[in-house]
């Protein structure tokens, strides 16, 4: 479940940290006025990334349509796991 969480944070924070990344290398390179349009840009680059990352994950998670989840229970004695059926 930790490992779980930890790429999804990753899949989360990459596209701001490469678009903050990429305003400081670029932004060292250009006048005032160009860096108001860089930032413009880069967000709207992070949010297709974000959009991006989060339809990845879409994708890639859960079951086939009409798959329930079966939670464990206590039967005859005996625990039986959570199952997808």
């Amino acid at each position: 479940m930790m490992r779980v969480l930890v790429i999804n944070a990753i899949l989360f924070a990459l596209p701001f940290v490469l678009t903050w990344a990429w305003i400081r290398f670029i932004a060292a390179k250009q006048p005032d006025e160009q860096t108001r349009k860089l930032y413009a840009y880069a967000a709207i680059v992070g949010l297709v990334l974000v959009a991006a990352s989060l339809l990845t994950y879409r994708v890639n998670s859960g079951n086939a349509p009409g798959v329930t989840y079966v939670p464990p229970s206590y039967e005859d004695g005996q625990i039986v796991p959570g199952r997808f059926e």
